[in-house]
Parts: structure tokens; sequence; C-alpha cells
């Protein structure tokens, strides 16, 4: 049965929704369950004592017996040089995130016959091509060539707004967390669909819809001139709004919005453009590349800025040793210099005077004269 699969890999809990094809259009999204007792499960994986890696809620489940040999955070820790170690294994963290999403993907293989059409994962809003593309190669090289990468953000626009329309538009997602709320603002022209522009980590839940309309603000749009506000994740409580000038998207399960918009968006890549525009015929030939393209160029790591230490003023007498040190030192330089004046002018005096020295009057001995006779007395 021809279906595709959106898959969104937080940093807790991995979720993932199926479409379905009937005929000419697709059904609406499902979820796909992975968990024991909720269609979510656990992000982790575990290395068994055969050399296998568990995944989900098994994964977790034997970890808290093992912890040693249980891996979570692989997700966010793409990108990162340092391999992740179980024991004497050592594991990079593309490779560990595409074992799990081969295990959703089987399981979904399982339940409709074969792979899917296409596949949409999700990743933090933060990343660039860099980690993209090494998660990119590494699914390539698993088998899941037809794959999108996008922020959870941008996908959970997808659950709602999967056609932004003609025009400009913009639209805020609200993404609540244990960790407090993301907010994203993201824009779309024509066809080109959503893309993020700004975004802030950690705001407080009463805080987030203002946020939003800061963010637009500064974007030069007005709240009223929003396509709408998407609430995804795990709002508490009294999260939710009252009214607003615009638009408000909030389902009845918001933690799997993105998974939905996920598989919204896979739907729409194996699908010819219909209501959107259609773009531009390409009339540039290229050639067929059988192989994941090289790796982006490493972002640049931030300059480091270090301030001197600077030592606090003294007090007391080091603070008088600290203003007589300057003169002291002078004093030293001037005594050195009048020593070294003195010892010169003495040694060109005694000079002078060694030169001046009369000459002594010359004896003559019976020695000098070679002609005289000796006398047999040893004076010579």
């Amino acid at each position: 049965m021809p279906y595709v699969l959106g898959i969104d890999v937080a940093h807790a809990r991995t979720h993932a929704a199926t479409r379905l094809r009937r005929g000419d259009g697709w059904e609406v999204p499902e979820p796909l369950w992975l968990g024991e007792q909720t269609p979510a499960a656990a992000t982790a994986l575990f290395l068994d004592d055969e050399g296998y890696l568990l995944t989900g809620d098994a994964a977790a489940r034997a970890g808290a017996a093992v912890p040693s040999r249980l891996l979570t955070g692989f997700h966010r820790r793409i990108g990162d040089d340092v391999p992740m170690l179980i024991e004497a294994d050592a594991f990079s963290p593309e490779s560990l995130t595409t074992v799990l999403i081969e295990g959703i993907a089987e399981h979904a293989a399982a339940q409709f016959g074969g792979p899917p059409r296409h596949l949409v994962v999700t990743h933090p809003g933060d990343w660039g091509d860099y980690r993209r593309d090494l998660l990119r190669r590494a699914l390539a090289e698993s088998g899941f060539r037809a794959a999108t990468l996008l922020p959870g953000s941008i996908a959970a626009l997808y659950a709602h707004l999967p056609e932004p329309g003609p025009g400009d538009q913009a639209a805020a997602v609200c993404e609540f967390g244990p960790d407090g709320v993301t907010v994203t603002l993201a824009t779309a022209s024509g066809a080109s669909g959503w893309v993020s522009r700004t975004s802030t980590e950690g705001v407080a839940p009463a805080a987030a819809v203002s946020t939003a309309f800061a963010l637009a603000h500064g974007a030069s749009v007005t709240p009223d001139a929003l396509a709408g506000i998407v609430f995804c994740g795990e709002p508490g409580p009294g999260a939710l709004p009252g009214r607003l000038p615009c638009p408000v998207f909030a389902g009845p399960q918001p933690a799997l919005t993105a998974a939905f918009g996920a598989s919204s968006l896979a739907a729409q890549r194996t699908s010819p453009p219909s209501r959107r525009e259609r773009p531009a015929a390409e009339t540039t030939l290229l050639p067929r590349v059988d192989h994941p393209p090289e790796l982006t160029e490493r972002p640049a790591r931030p300059p480091l800025d270090i301030k001197p230490f600077e030592l606090p003023e003294p007090e007391g007498p080091a603070k008088l040793l600290k203003r007589w040190r300057p003169l002291a030192a002078t004093a030293a330089v001037l005594a050195i210099g009048s020593s070294v004046l003195i010892a010169t002018l003495s040694s060109h005096e005694a000079t002078a005077d060694k030169g001046n020295t009369p000459p002594h009057s010359a004896t003559l001995s019976s020695c000098a004269h070679p002609g005289a006779a000796p006398t047999g007395e040893g004076h010579c």
C-alpha cells in the first residue's frame, strides 16, 4: 500500500506518522504506534550482549538495568567529532540516529508491506548545512535516498498550514518542552514553502504569545497579518491563549504535530504541484550523481574573547611604594650612570700620567762591555 512516513526525533521521545495513498489523493495523517503504551517511544539505543542495538522503549527498559550500555542524546550530538562510546565500541552520532530511523522504517514496512514513498525527518532548529549533510549522507548509505530533513518547528507548520498561499506569508510556532518554549518565526513566498527566519529558546509559557508578536514586529509583520500561531509539543493546562488577532492552531495531540506535518510534507514531495505555483522549467542538463556529495565546510568556531585580568589598586604602604617605585628606579639609573662616568675619567687620567714618566739613566756594568776581561767574580 503506498504511503509516506514522517519522523519527529525529539530529545526525549520520538513520534512518527504516516499518510496512505487512496486513489488520486492522500488520507489524513495517522500516528504510527511506536511505544508500548503510547504512540511515542524513547529516543534511546541499547547495545546488548550479542552486539545488536535495541531501539525505543525496549532500549530504555534494558538500559535501566545496565546504564553503561544505554545511549541517549545522540541526535543532538551530530556534527561533533568525538564519537559516542559504549564500553570499547565507538559510534558516530549520525550513525546512531540512522539506526533509530531504520528501526521505525522497518516497523512501518512490516505494517504496510514495503518502504515509504518518501521519508521526512525533523532536526533541531539550530542545525546548519554541515550537520544536515552528515545525517543525509548516513541515511543515503543505509538506503534512504528519498529523504527530506527540516526543522521540527517548520514541520509543525505543515500540519496546519501545508499551503502557505500566494504572496509573502508569515507564521509563528510555539514548541513547549521541559526547558521552556521555543518560539520560531517562519516566512514563505509563493511556492518556496516555509523557512525559519528567527527563533528564541527558553521562553516562559506565559510569554510565548507576546514573544511571537515581538519576533513578528522585528520582521515588520503586524500580529493580525500572521497566517497563524501553531502550538505543539507538550503545552500544560492553560497554556493556550484566548482570543488573538490571528488564527491559533492546536490539535488534539500537540506532541504529534511535528510528525503529522512531516508526513504532510512527504506527501507533497511525491505529488506534482497542483494548487501551488509551478516552478520554472529547467533548461540546464545536470550529470547524474550516484554518490552523496562531499560534506560542506565545517562552520568556523566563534571567536574567543579573552579579557585581561586587571589587578586591584594597592592600598596603604603598598600604594606609597607603587608611587615611589618609578622615582627610585630613576635615581638608581642616575647613580649607575655617574659611576660609569667617574670610572671612565679616572682611567683616562692614569693613562696620561703613565705616558709622561721620565726615562731612567742607563748604568753600564762590566757585563755591558764585552771587550773587558773577566775578573773571575760571578757578577754576570
